[in-house]
């Protein structure tokens, strides 16, 4: 029985070392090395930004690019994610240029929609200026043009080339801003106008040089791939929509509920605490929806990689989400000013929300990997109105946005820990042990660090 003992943990430790030694982690840390870089340039200019800019100027443009995304991510009917899973390449051309015509139809229907119902849309989201509310269909389309090409850019793994592209968004975008305010030459938001030149480059730097021309293509031949993947359109366009919905209604609801300085500070929350995370999950999530969809057959070696990479990822993030729990009020208003300790409460209370959703990310491809769209749009739909709920009742009763984001927290936290543990079902292997050992250790490091906190604050 020893003998086996032993065995079995070599093979685990090979098994882990064979992870490490493959092109998933190089493919992944290529991605990773990008978002890292474009994250330091971030980072590096937050703490600038958090002095040149309000709180309500961030509430704003968090408000504005959250309505983008939320349209965004439906604006090609979810064609786009077929562009992976898709084995011939003409037809994955074929989906890519399906994805950009819907895209534009919809940006035009979207426009159509804004000049009949601005004003109701203004007065409840509360926007400074109304004009700025044409540019949202613009904002839609580029955003939906840049992920469609780098889902066709990770297809063919030119990753360092998704890589630059992460840096130069980052550095266009963050460069402007803090340029904005030292010149008379452009009035408005600098955070407006950084964005758009951002999402712009990034758009034109995907599109550059494409292997194929969009507009040579058969008719037929498109059609009948919106008939083969209608499942996308109908199920995991829904789905997409309602999860980002759920993940946005924070900011609408604190925004209809608190106004935008709230929403500000809720804002730079969110850059302070999950965006560094999400950054990662973004890397090792677009190579492992590519790896996985070629493996799904073969449940040993899909629920082996995937446990090894739940392992890679609690480690890599649990240290960090224990800091930002209990010492988040302090490193707030420390990186971005005395105006923001708002935000690090903030930060404390929606951190393990985050820490939950950034272990579930990388692993959501699932859902269209093994063809579980209905179910996906099943549990979009339950996490979107138990959220909400959660959010309405927590200022109704509670009456504070603190309030409202700790039942949001706790109620997000259990559901993506039930979907996560799912995911691992359909992988070969439930996460159940794993699961009660991550949330013993994070329960404990977080009352241990309050501890010490207490500790300095008496001593």
């Amino acid at each position: 029985m020893h003998r086996n003992i032993i065995y079995s943990k070599g093979l685990r430790y090979f098994a882990i070392l064979k992870l490490i030694k493959s092109d998933f982690l190089k493919n992944a840390g290529t991605l990773f090395s990008g978002s890292v870089i474009a994250q330091l340039i971030g980072f590096a200019a937050l703490t600038a930004l958090g002095r040149l800019y309000s709180p309500e100027d961030f509430g704003n443009i968090e408000t504005f690019l959250k309505l983008s995304g939320v349209f965004a991510v439906v604006a090609g009917l979810r064609y786009e994610t077929a562009v992976v899973v898709e084995n011939d390449k003409d037809k994955a051309e074929d989906l890519v240029r399906l994805s950009l015509f819907i895209n534009i139809a919809i940006s035009l229907l979207l426009f159509l929609v804004i000049v009949i119902f601005k004003n109701p849309i203004v007065i409840f989201f509360r926007f400074g200026n109304a004009n700025l509310l044409y540019l949202l269909p613009l904002m839609v389309c580029l955003m939906s043009f840049t992920d469609t090409l780098i889902t066709w850019h990770n297809r063919t793994k030119k990753y360092k080339h998704i890589s630059t592209n992460r840096i130069l968004y980052s550095l266009s975008g963050t460069g402007y801003k803090l340029l904005h305010p030292l010149t008379s030459l452009v009035r408005g938001n600098g955070l407006f106008i950084g964005q758009f030149i951002a999402q712009s480059i990034a758009f034109v730097h995907v599109a550059y040089k494409l292997p194929f021309k969009v507009l040579k293509f058969s008719k037929d031949s498109i059609l009948s791939l919106a008939q083969s993947y209608k499942s996308f359109p109908l199920f995991s366009s829904p789905a997409a929509l309602i999860n980002l919905l759920a993940l946005s209604m924070p900011v609408f609801m604190i925004t209809a509920f608190d106004g935008p300085e709230s929403t500000g500070y809720f804002a730079n929350a969110y850059k302070l605490s999950y965006l560094p995370m999400s950054m990662l999950t973004m890397a090792l999530g677009q190579v492992f929806f590519e790896r996985i969809a070629r493996l799904k057959n073969n449940k040993a070696e899909s629920s082996q990689m995937a446990h090894e990479l739940f392992n890679i990822m609690f480690l890599l993030a649990i240290i960090p989400v224990v800091v930002l729990a209990v010492w988040g009020d302090k490193i707030a208003p420390f990186v971005l000013g005395d105006q923001w300790e708002e935000a690090g409460v903030y930060i404390q209370i929606t951190i393990l929300f985050y820490f939950a959703m950034f272990m579930t990310s990388s692993f959501s491809s699932a859902f269209a990997t093994y063809d579980k769209l209905k179910i996906q749009l099943a549990y979009n739909t339950l996490f979107l109105i138990a959220t909400t709920s959660a959010l309405y009742l927590g200022y109704t009763i509670g009456g504070s946005t603190r309030v409202a984001l700790a039942w949001f927290t706790v109620v997000g936290t259990t559901l993506r820990v039930g979907i996560l543990n799912y995911f691992f079902v359909l992988f070969g292997k439930n996460l159940i042990a794993k699961t009660i050992f991550a949330i013993v250790l994070t329960g404990a490091l977080i009352y241990l660090g309050f501890g010490i906190k207490e500790g300095f604050i008496t001593s």
